[in-house]
C-alpha cells in the first residue's frame, strides 16, 4: 500500500486518475479503481480541501494566491467510464475535474494499447509467454497481472510504432485478435464526442490534450512531436469549441519530455502541462511541469498534526 505524506502549507495537490469501474477487472490494473473507492475519496477531499478546477489552480499558482489547502482532480486517457461512472459522482458533489484525451481514440472502437494487452491476457488459454528470452507465467490471474506489468514496462522502452508492432505480435501469440473492436460497455471503451459535449455543457469538466496517439514524446523527432501535440490540441478545440489550455505528458516522467517539447506546447497555445512527477504545487512550480499524485486501486493518503494531510481514503 502506497503512502503519500506531504506538508501542505500554501500548496495545491493535483490528483491523477484514469478509469473508474463498477467491478474489478479480471486481470488487475492499478489504473482502474472501483466506484465505491472513488466515492469515498471524493467525500474525504470535499471535507478536507477546496476542490478547484485546473484553470483556477493555474491562476492561483501564477498569482501566488494559494491561501488554503486545495486539490485538483484529473483523469488521463479519456475512458467512457469517466462519463458513465465518475461524472455523475462529480456532478452530484459539484466537484470540477479535467480530463486529458488521447484524441486519436475519441469516438472510435479502439482503446489504449495497455488495455488491449489486458484483454488479451484475460482471455488467453496459454499458460506462459516468452518475451525476449524470458518465460512469463500466465497460469492464473495473479500471474497474468505480474506478467502484464512486465510486458508494459518492456514495451515502454520502444518507440511508439515499435511498441504497437510488438504489442500486435504479443496479442497474436496469446491467441487474440489485435484489431478486435472494443465493445460498448467495456471498461476499456473510450469517450465519444456526445459525452464530451455533455460534460463541457455542465461547466464542471475541462478537457486537455494527451497527444493524438499516446506516444511518449522524447523518442520522437521534433516534427513528430509537433504533429502529436498540434493534432491533439486542435482536436480538443474542435470537440469542445474552447481553447485547449492544458496538456498531460504521456508517461510524464522528466525523461519523457524536454525544453523543446515545452516550446512546442507554448507555441500551440498551451498554458500549463501536468507531469507524473510526484509532489505538490506552489508559486515556485513551473506551469509547464506541474506535479501530480497518481491515484490507483491501492492508494492511501495520510496526514498528522504536523503534516497537513491525514488519511484520505482507506479500503474498508
Amino acid at each position: 500500500m502506497r503512502l503519500l505524506k506531504m506538508k501542505m502549507k500554501n500548496q495545491i495537490i493535483i490528483l491523477m486518475y484514469h478509469a473508474v469501474v463498477r467491478s474489478p477487472l479480471e486481470i488487475y490494473d492499478w489504473c482502474f479503481i472501483d466506484e465505491l473507492s472513488f466515492r469515498r475519496q471524493l467525500k474525504y477531499l470535499i471535507k478536507n480541501f477546496e476542490i478547484i478546477s485546473l484553470s483556477e489552480a493555474v491562476e492561483r499558482i501564477k498569482n501566488a494566491t494559494i491561501y488554503r489547502p486545495s486539490a485538483v482532480i484529473t483523469f488521463d486517457d479519456g475512458f467512457q467510464n469517466n462519463y458513465e461512472i465518475a461524472f455523475p459522482i462529480l456532478l452530484e458533489a459539484r466537484a470540477p475535474a479535467t480530463i486529458f484525451l488521447i484524441t486519436g481514440l475519441v469516438n472510435t472502437d479502439d482503446t489504449v494499447w495497455y488495455c488491449r494487452l489486458n484483454r488479451a491476457l484475460a482471455e488467453t488459454k496459454k499458460a506462459s509467454l516468452e518475451l525476449d528470452g524470458t518465460k512469463l507465467d500466465l497460469s492464473g490471474t495473479d500471474a497474468k497481472a505480474r506478467s502484464s506489468s512486465a510486458i508494459k514496462h518492456k514495451l515502454k522502452t520502444y518507440t511508439h510504432p515499435q511498441l504497437l508492432t510488438r504489442l500486435q505480435k504479443i496479442i497474436l501469440e496469446l491467441g487474440a485478435d489485435p484489431d478486435r473492436p472494443v465493445e460498448i460497455g467495456s471498461p476499456f471503451r473510450m469517450l465519444g464526442h456526445q459525452e464530451i459535449n455533455k460534460m463541457v455543457a455542465s461547466g464542471l469538466i475541462e478537457f486537455g490534450a494527451h497527444t493524438h496517439s499516446h506516444a511518449i514524446l522524447s523518442p520522437l523527432s521534433p516534427r513528430q512531436r509537433y504533429e502529436e501535440i498540434i493534432r491533439s490540441v486542435n482536436t480538443i478545440e474542435e470537440l469542445t469549441e474552447r481553447q485547449c489550455k492544458f496538456f498531460a505528458y504521456p508517461n510524464g516522467r522528466p525523461e519523457d519530455y524536454d525544453e523543446d517539447t515545452i516550446k512546442i506546447l507554448e507555441s500551440c497555445g498551451v498554458r500549463a502541462s501536468v507531469t507524473t512527477i510526484e509532489g505538490s504545487n506552489d508559486e515556485m512550480t513551473p506551469l509547464m511541469e506541474l506535479r501530480r499524485h497518481a491515484i490507483g486501486e491501492d492508494s492511501v493518503i495520510y496526514k498528522s498534526k504536523r503534516e497537513y494531510l491525514r488519511q484520505v481514503w482507506q479500503r474498508l
